[in-house]
């Protein structure tokens, strides 16, 4: 009887979405049960990169950076700048195809293709070896999870993000992300664009964040991944 309750308890945390994550896998949240969150930001390096990076050295926050790999071929001083600041650097593919809508019968091959490349532009920029992605648009279907789980790589979306909302005034914007604080959230923001209105209250917001008692800390923290 004692073997088969530890054999169930087991085999209830191989499959529990907060054990320790491991490649193949999917995660667009932490546990909840632990109180981390982390700070992601999109596309770049881009025109917010430097504000977002200064606004994170004047908080002691570390985030994640999923960087295009065309970006990075065009900002590669940048890319490094995210290195050389102790932020982690994840892999967004290397020109930020939308997978979703693609029509050709090679996806897969295309989003390999895509994954490896931006992989190569990456190390090559800041020797950094990718270990975590995030598909453009949040493509998470089975035939990109078995690529990146082939090569290696945990898949990580999010739990809230609405930078894109045009609609939005920076206060409405800060106010969203706000009520979505909770323990385990990832959150979305973006730094190819120059939009301002991000930078007019990221500062704010990771004080926010820790007034609820949260941590802010990188997507490979937040998941416990494995060195």
């Amino acid at each position: 009887m004692l073997k088969k309750i530890l054999f169930s308890a087991f085999f209830l945390l191989l499959l529990s979405p907060y054990a320790v994550a491991a490649p193949g896998r999917f995660y667009a949240h932490g546990s909840p049960h632990v109180k981390k969150v982390a700070l992601t930001f999109d596309d770049g390096p881009g025109r917010n990169t430097q504000a977002f990076l200064d606004i994170l050295e004047e908080k002691s926050v570390k985030a994640t950076f999923f960087m295009s790999g065309a970006q990075v071929k065009n900002r590669p001083e940048l890319a490094r700048r995210v290195r050389d600041a102790g932020h982690e650097i994840g892999n967004h593919t290397q020109n930020h195809i939308n997978f979703f809508s693609y029509p050709g019968a090679d996806k897969q091959k295309t989003f390999e293709r895509e994954l490896l490349e931006a992989e190569k532009s990456i190390f090559d920029a800041t020797g950094v070896k990718t270990a975590v992605m995030r598909s453009p648009y949040g493509y998470s279907r089975f035939d990109a999870r078995e690529v990146t789980g082939r090569h290696g790589y945990v898949m990580v979306n999010w739990s809230f993000g609405t930078d894109w909302d045009r609609n939005l005034s920076g206060q409405q914007m800060h106010q969203k992300y706000k009520a979505h604080i909770k323990p385990g959230a990832i959150f979305l923001m973006h730094d190819l664009s120059g939009d301002a209105r991000v930078p007019s209250f990221l500062g704010q917001f990771i004080d926010d964040i820790r007034a609820a008692g949260l941590e802010i800390v990188t997507v490979s923290e937040l998941l416990n991944l494995k060195e």
